[in-house]
């Protein structure tokens, strides 16, 4: 189960932020906000208890983003300068050109 708490981290520029921290199930750091979180709440009661939150960060350890893991690369886009269309690959099939795949019989 992933979790999360708010961390007091240090920007490169030397400012203070509060971010929201992701956790895996054995408790290691899976990444974090892109931006700064504020303290927000329904009520009087819910601000109060994120601004508890937010002073419980104050006793972590401060974090840097080079302390977050690294982001997944993202995938080189697929060629699809091959897919056809849904239509033209119904058609295929109406014609014959495209035999039905046989189903296995259980």
């Amino acid at each position: 189960m992933i979790t999360w708490n708010y961390r007091v981290f240090r920007e490169d520029d030397g400012d203070y932020i509060v971010r929201e921290v992701f956790y895996d199930e054995k408790g290691a750091i899976i990444g974090c906000t892109a931006h700064a979180v504020e303290p927000i709440g329904r009520s009087i009661e819910d601000l109060a208890e994120d601004i508890r939150s937010f002073q419980d960060a104050l006793n972590l350890p401060i974090l840097a983003l080079a302390d977050m893991p690294p982001t997944p690369k993202e995938r080189a886009p697929r060629d699809r300068s091959q897919n056809r269309s849904l239509e033209a690959v119904l058609q295929e099939l109406q014609q014959g050109v495209i035999p039905p795949k046989k189903r296995n019989s259980a």
